[in-house]
């Protein structure tokens, strides 16, 4: 899914036919595959689709927040305050998992379905990130720009990076969207078909992955301040 706004989306949205990156045509791909496998000689197939993964462990959602912080470019809010995400917590995701295993059975709900496991609990990116950025001793951006505009330097520059080497663009046109285009899905239909209820709130699992979001940052930040022998 993608390049649209996406408020409560569920699984009977087609997929989407705009690629903007190799990862989001490799994930189309692979489900296609994987469900059309199901019932083939015996074998039994679901897919299941998180939002972005969270929680303790954590090397890509916030490392990726902590490197534009280290290299000072978290300097704005980007897009409208009430623009909402979901994410998925690791423990969240898990149950999830748990749960499909279990109902994909002969005669289960699971065989051949596409379920979307995240917390529940759409928010606006910036102020997910907000009680991390502020743990870490960090200081909270006040300036806000348009998404729009933002999506349309960030689209230009990308073109120049491929067509004349120009270095990669701060952030890519598909990272902008998320920030200033609603991308948040209902887990109805695995409540319904597999009876998933989100174990962990966002407000529990930032408490409990705090400490270690915090010494990931400074683990980061002293390896960037570790001067390089020659």
């Amino acid at each position: 899914m993608g390049g649209q706004r996406l408020s409560g989306g569920d699984e009977t949205l087609p997929y989407t036919e705009r690629f903007n990156d190799l990862y989001t045509e490799t994930k189309v791909v692979a489900e296609r595959f994987v469900l059309s496998q199901n019932g083939v000689d015996g074998l039994l197939t679901c897919s299941i689709r998180p939002s972005g993964i969270w929680g303790r462990g954590d090397q890509t959602m916030f490392r990726k927040v902590f490197e534009s912080m280290l290299a000072g470019h978290v300097k704005v809010h980007v897009g409208g305050k009430n623009v909402k995400l979901d994410n998925s917590h690791v423990h969240n995701l898990i149950h999830g998992f748990i749960l499909a295993a279990e109902h994909l059975v002969p005669g289960g709900t699971a065989p051949g379905q596409a379920y979307f496991i995240n917390d529940g609990e759409p928010i606006n990116m910036f102020e997910f990130s907000r009680p991390v950025v502020e743990a870490c001793g960090q200081p909270w951006p006040k300036l806000r720009v348009p998404g729009r505009l933002v999506w349309f330097v960030m689209t230009a520059w990308q073109w120049f990076h491929f067509r004349f080497g120009l270095p990669k663009p701060l952030l890519e046109p598909l990272a902008v969207e998320r920030l200033y285009l609603d991308n948040y899905f209902s887990i109805a239909k695995a409540q319904r078909d597999l009876g998933y209820q989100p174990l962990f709130s966002t407000e529990r699992a930032m408490a409990q992955c705090l400490p270690y979001y915090v010494d990931l940052f400074h683990q980061m930040k002293g390896a960037v301040a570790q001067p390089v022998l020659a």
